[in-house]
């Protein structure tokens, strides 16, 4: 039957024209337009700028929604400062602002300084003075402030002549600060030089986060206030330290001169196991017994381990603290089942519980957990090589459970996979490195979780057939599942590829890092979802060491395939060894929103700060 449809022409202007019939583009334009700014300013950037493509009405739309939206997140990808601009240039009524700053420039502080942002956060940035001069001049009323400096020590230091000079100016106009958070990833804590950032820090903040900081300059933030002026130690609620080593001392300073202390982070990774006084111990632990209002608490050691803690210091902990909601304890090898019980049991309010690399730490510590904290919805329980199974069956009971991390934990296997499977309220799920099979997964796929995270990296036991029996199974995971990592799993092929392109709709972030037996039809087969409809919600794809893939794969990531891409992991080294550079400078033209990394980061480079990958 022939098409009799009536086509419109083409016009100039307009950002495209009306897809499908001529009464169909005639529905929209008759909506009213405040109607569909309404309908527009629910949606992310992203998505409204995919609906301005498809007719006037949208597109006029789609401009008057985004420059009335109060907050924006631009963190997925690292807009150009032609982009931001168009996206920012007309919005006066912004409040908070997150963007990537990988690929902008000083001058991109005439469109992101604007006097109306309470909150903004600058990720992966390199600026200069002028920049942050900008900043301190127009966000005079700023309260929260984020920064993540992607920068080298030699160029931070020849540039900025120290890292307050270069902040300096910011600090002096902000004079409003609530939360302030740096953190230069390029660091080293040991020779990281702060003396000169410290001074400029407004009395304000009530929320610091220094990353890095040398403890013999972070004592100088904390001093006994005598003088009759006003010190940020007098408003601090919440003190988040990346450190070289965690001493007595500071933890002594911080405890007794910040009063209103509700929040306390400290994380170090010293080269060498810290001899005294340099280090923490049982006394360190005693002084933060003394702050009966503390409710968060974390203490992480990277490396080495707190060797000198042990239940003692636990139980002192325990009974100050007694109003703890969350703790993050990582590296206390020294603390056994009865330091971790008596913390479990010392109060009500407890949420969220995390060890990492408790080497004593067994089975018998979670016991009656949904008796001992009934208000739990998190547990991280990380390289703990004692714990098995029983672990998982013991949390069966607590129903408000969201978050299970079980990561490295080897002895899991499928009779605790069988009880996870049926905690109604869990969002996300981690067991890498686990010792489940194809079984557990198709327990998991029958089960009552609302799963929408799911980490089987390294689960060598399990292959495509348990992808299938995990998607395709009476639950709802495939319903719900938005991230999936089965990386490092041998027995992954391209079925397990198509099983997951084919159920699970709502996939925003897939790893198939080091998965060998993944090949180019599988791109093909997730390249495709969301053809038909127009809609793909694949973001972001770790595709690092997957060796069977062409020399010429990267051309199965052109227009229109993989619609939405924001991040593609290709591996270290692959694009000079197989000869690609041209490729990837000319697929990133084409999609300007997308971000290749060649350096094997994990997904989204998380905490890591590298060049564009055309310029490497």
């Amino acid at each position: 039957m022939e098409d009799t449809t009536e086509k419109k022409p083409r016009t100039d202007g307009g950002g495209g024209e009306p897809s499908g019939s001529a009464e169909g583009g005639g529905l929209v334009e008759r909506l009213p337009e405040a109607l569909l700014v309404e309908v527009l300013g629910r949606l992310d950037v992203d998505d409204a700028c995919s609906a301005a493509a498809s007719c006037r009405s949208l597109h006029a739309a789609a401009n008057a929604a985004i420059f009335a939206l109060t907050t924006i997140d631009l963190s997925a990808f690292a807009p150009s400062n032609a982009i931001l601009s168009r996206i920012l240039a007309g919005n006066g009524a912004l409040l908070s602002l997150t963007v990537n700053c990988s690929l902008l420039q000083d001058n991109a502080a005439s469109v992101i300084a604007k006097g109306s942002l309470r909150e903004l956060s600058l990720l992966k940035c390199s600026f200069t003075t002028r920049f942050f001069t900008a900043i301190g001049e127009k966000c005079l009323n700023l309260r929260s402030l984020k920064l993540e400096m992607a920068v080298a020590p030699v160029v931070l230091h020849s540039r900025y002549f120290g890292r307050g000079a270069c902040l300096a100016p910011i600090y002096e106009g902000c004079r409003y600060l609530e939360t302030l958070w740096v953190k230069f990833f390029e660091l080293d804590p040991r020779t990281a030089d702060c003396e000169t950032l410290l001074p400029f820090i407004p009395c304000t903040v009530k929320e610091l986060l220094l990353q890095p900081m040398p403890h013999l300059q972070a004592k100088t933030v904390f001093p006994k206030n005598t003088s009759l002026e006003k010190h940020i130690t007098d408003s601090l609620e919440s003190v988040s330290l990346v450190l070289d080593i965690i001493t007595d001392e500071l933890v002594i300073l911080i405890t007794s001169n910040v009063r209103s202390l509700v929040e306390l982070c400290l994380e170090d990774g010293p080269v060498v196991q810290p001899s005294l006084p340099e280090d923490l111990t049982n006394i360190g632990l005693q002084a933060l017994a003394l702050c009966h209002n503390l409710r968060h608490l974390s203490l992480r050691r990277r490396c080495c381990d707190f060797r000198r803690v042990n239940d003692f210091g636990i139980l002192m902990l325990a009974e100050g603290c007694k109003q703890l909601r969350t703790i993050r304890f990582g590296g206390f090898s020294k603390v056994s089942d009865a330091g971790y019980a008596a913390l479990l049991h010392s109060g009500k309010d407890l949420k969220k519980f995390e060890v990492s690399n408790g080497s004593s730490l067994s089975d018998l510590a979670c016991l009656d957990l949904d008796r001992a904290a009934p208000n739990i919805t998190e547990v991280r329980l990380l390289n703990c090589a004692l714990l098995t199974s029983d672990t998982a069956i013991s949390l069966a009971p607590c129903t408000g459970l969201k978050v299970l991390d079980l990561s490295g934990c080897k002895s899991i296997a499928d009779s605790g996979l069988v009880s996870i499977s049926q905690l109604p309220n869990l969002t996300l799920l981690d067991l890498a490195g686990a010792d489940i099979t194809d079984a557990g997964l198709s327990a998991l796929g029958n089960g009552r979780c609302l799963i929408s995270s799911l980490c089987l990296r390294g689960c060598r036991r399990i292959s495509s057939n348990g992808i299938a029996s995990l998607l395709c199974g009476s639950g709802t995971i495939n319903k719900t599942l938005v991230s999936l990592d089965i990386g490092n799993v041998q027995k992954i092929s391209c079925r397990a590829v198509t099983v997951i392109a084919k159920n699970c709709e709502r996939i925003s972030s897939l790893c198939l890092r080091n998965c060998l037996l993944i090949t180019d039809s599988s791109l093909e087969v997730l390249g495709s979802m969301g053809c038909n409809s127009g809609k793909c919600s694949l973001r972001m794809l770790d595709l690092a060491y997957c060796s069977k893939l062409s020399r010429n794969f990267l051309r199965l990531f052109e227009p229109p395939m993989f619609r939405g891409l924001r991040w593609l992991g290709i591996g270290k080294n692959v694009v000079q060894r197989r000869g690609c550079s041209p490729k990837v400078a000319e697929l990133l033209e084409q999609k300007p929103g997308l971000t290749i990394c060649g350096n094997a980061c994990d997904m989204g480079c998380r905490n890591m700060c590298h060049i564009d990958i055309r310029y490497q």
